[in-house]
C-alpha cells in the first residue's frame, strides 16, 4: 500500500498481558503518527475510550491488527466474512502458524505497517452449506478445515466424497476433513495429511484413521465443488468448522463446499516465508545454503 492504511485493533481479552500490549501498541502507533480505531470490547479491556462495533470497524479500515492466537483470526473471520481486510496478528496465543509477530516484535511490526513495509499472502477461504431433507439448513466459511465426524467413541462411521457430482471414495473410520492450504498444518496434519505451500490453489481431503490402507489424503484443485455425504448410519455424527460444533447430524445429511468467493489477507514482515514458519513452529533444521 503506497499510503499508511487506516488501522484498527482487535484483541483477544483471555490472553494474558492483552491490555498491557494492546495499551503499548497504540502508543508505538501515535509516535508514528498514525491513530488506530479499536473494536469496543479492545477499548474497553485497556480503559480507553472511542471503541466501536466491529460492524462498524469493517467498514472504516483497511487493515487489522489482531492480538491472539490464530483461534482469534478464525473467530475474526467468522464475523467478517466477506467484510474481512487484511490482518496483521500479533501473537498472544501458543502455536500462533497464521501470525506473523510476537508480542516483543510488536514495535517492528508496528514500523513496517505505517512504512508499508510488508506483504499479504491470499488465503483460500473454504465455503460450506448443510444440506438435510432436501433444503439448505446452514451456511458457513473455513479458514483452515471442515471436518464430518463421529460423535461418539464406539463405532466407526461412513462418509462418501464426491468430487464435481463424481463418487470419489467411501471412506469408513473417525471421519473426513476437507482442508485448505492454510489448514494443512492444523488437524489435516495431525491426521496424516500433507503440508501444502499456502498459495497452493488445492484443497485436501484427509481421511481420519480410515480402516482401508488404501485410503490416503487426496489433493484436489480449488476450482472442484466437492460433497461430503453421510448416508444412514447407527450413531450421531459432527460437523465441525475450524474446529467449531456446527450441527450434529443424526440423519442422512450432505455437506456442500467450495472455495468462498473472497480470500483472508495475511500479513508477513518481508523477512519471513512460509519455510521460516516452518522452521520455527515445528523444528526443521538444516545445513545447506540454498541460492548460492
Amino acid at each position: 500500500m503506497a499510503e499508511t492504511p487506516r488501522i484498527g485493533v482487535i484483541a483477544n481479552p483471555e490472553k494474558p498481558g492483552a491490555g498491557e500490549l494492546l495499551l503499548d501498541l497504540v502508543a508505538r502507533f501515535r509516535e508514528e503518527g498514525v491513530s488506530v480505531l479499536l473494536e469496543e470490547r479492545t477499548a474497553a479491556l485497556a480503559n480507553l475510550s472511542g471503541g466501536i462495533s466491529l460492524d462498524a470497524l469493517s467498514e472504516k479500515i483497511d487493515l487489522l491488527v489482531v492480538l491472539g492466537g490464530d483461534g482469534t483470526i478464525l473467530w475474526v473471520l467468522r464475523q467478517m466474512k466477506e467484510r474481512i481486510v487484511p490482518i496483521a496478528a500479533i501473537n498472544t496465543g501458543t502455536l500462533g502458524f497464521l501470525t506473523c509477530a510476537t508480542a516483543e516484535e510488536s514495535g517492528q511490526l508496528v514500523k513496517a505497517l505505517t512504512s508499508g513495509n510488508f506483504s499479504t499472502s491470499e488465503r483460500l477461504v473454504i465455503a460450506g452449506d448443510l444440506e438435510r431433507k432436501g433444503s439448505i439448513e446452514s451456511s458457513f466459511v473455513a479458514l483452515n478445515e471442515v471436518t464430518l465426524c463421529r460423535a461418539v467413541a464406539s463405532r466407526v462411521i461412513h462418509v462418501e466424497a464426491c468430487i464435481n457430482d463424481k463418487l470419489a471414495n467411501r471412506y469408513t473410520g473417525d471421519g473426513l476433513i476437507l482442508s485448505t492450504p492454510t489448514g494443512s498444518t492444523a488437524y489435516s496434519l495431525s491426521a496424516g495429511g500433507p503440508l501444502v505451500q499456502p498459495d497452493a490453489e488445492v484443497f485436501v481431503v484427509t481421511p481420519i484413521c480410515p480402516h482401508s490402507l488404501a485410503n490416503r489424503p487426496l489433493v484436489v484443485g480449488a476450482s472442484n465443488r466437492i460433497i461430503f455425504e453421510a448416508p444412514k448410519q447407527r450413531d450421531d455424527l459432527t460437523l465441525l468448522v475450524d474446529g467449531q460444533l456446527v450441527a450434529v447430524i443424526k440423519e442422512t445429511a450432505r455437506i456442500h463446499l467450495r472455495r468462498a468467493e473472497f480470500s483472508l489477507p495475511l500479513v508477513s514482515m518481508t523477512n519471513q516465508d512460509f519455510y521460516d514458519v516452518l522452521h520455527q513452529k515445528m523444528g526443521w533444521t538444516g545445513t545447506a545454503i540454498c541460492g548460492e
